[in-house]
């Protein structure tokens, strides 16, 4: 379905008091602004600061695409839940991680598809791909449109044909990126596993790519929340939108700064 442009103030309200929310936030397009090259993503002005007023009131955890230790360095010292790999790692915020994959039996699959996309793309222009410890990504946001056409189906042959690799992969398309990634790995996956340690709390997923929208599933199916973050009306499972990461931080804001629920 598509859902209209909600305004920071109304959906806060509706809500309700952050005591009673696990907040669970994707990074890039949601607490950072889409960049053309992913490192050089940030937190939009005011993330930090609304993030370190709401953990002093509930759970909050950031589900990503990125690794834990690429999170860490972009959020550093605040006491969040880090799922990283699109929950392929969880660290707690006592330091401890949890690995869901072995990253050993997806090792020489992602060797050999980059070896082999690289010979693809290595001449031609802006297009960027990442290496993750259980993942790899081939970005094409800043390749010419002509380019994309004529090798982005090379690539996505060269992905695809490691589906049947062990321990089974699939390939996902998000906003000018496509990913292989283990098939038993999904941010839902890893919201209900955060979500099982905090029973009392409801779920709040606020998300940006179609990646999310496993996450926006796992957390209605729980009685919790599915905010979408985007200027565009599209189809999603979300219940709500906000335009940008700045709606996003004025959300995170006015929840850290409400009364209490008790």
């Amino acid at each position: 379905m598509s859902v209209l442009l909600s305004e920071p103030a109304a959906l806060a309200a509706e809500l309700g008091p952050a005591d009673n929310l696990l907040i669970v936030l994707d990074f890039d397009g949601t607490l950072a602004p889409i960049v053309d090259r992913p490192d050089d993503a940030r937190p939009t002005s005011g993330a930090i600061d609304a993030l370190r007023r709401l953990v002093t009131r509930t759970t909050v955890a950031m589900l990503s695409g990125r690794s834990v230790d690429d999170l860490l360095a972009r959020l550093p010292e605040l006491p969040v839940i880090l799922a990283g790999g699109h929950g392929a790692q969880i660290r707690a915020t006592d330091g401890s991680v949890l690995d869901l994959i072995d990253v050993t039996t997806v090792t020489a699959t992602l060797d050999t598809t980059q070896t082999a996309v690289e010979q693809v793309v290595d001449d031609g222009i802006g297009w960027f791909v990442e290496r993750k410890p259980t993942s790899l990504a081939v970005h094409h946001r800043l390749v010419p449109e002509s380019e994309v056409d004529e090798r982005l189906p090379r690539v996505r042959a060269l992905l695809e044909q490691h589906n049947g690799d062990e321990p089974g992969f699939e390939v996902v398309a998000g906003k000018s990126v496509l990913e292989i990634r283990p098939r038993s790995i999904d941010k839902g996956k890893a919201l209900a596993r955060i979500a099982d340690q905090v029973p009392d709390l409801t779920p709040v997923m606020i998300g940006e790519d179609v990646t999310d929208e496993d996450a926006f599933r796992s957390a209605i199916a729980r009685g919790g929340h599915a905010i979408v973050v985007s200027t565009d009306d599209r189809e999603t499972t979300a219940h709500a939108r906000l335009a940008d990461p700045d709606a996003v931080v004025a959300l995170l804001d006015l929840l850290g700064r409400a009364p209490t629920a008790h």
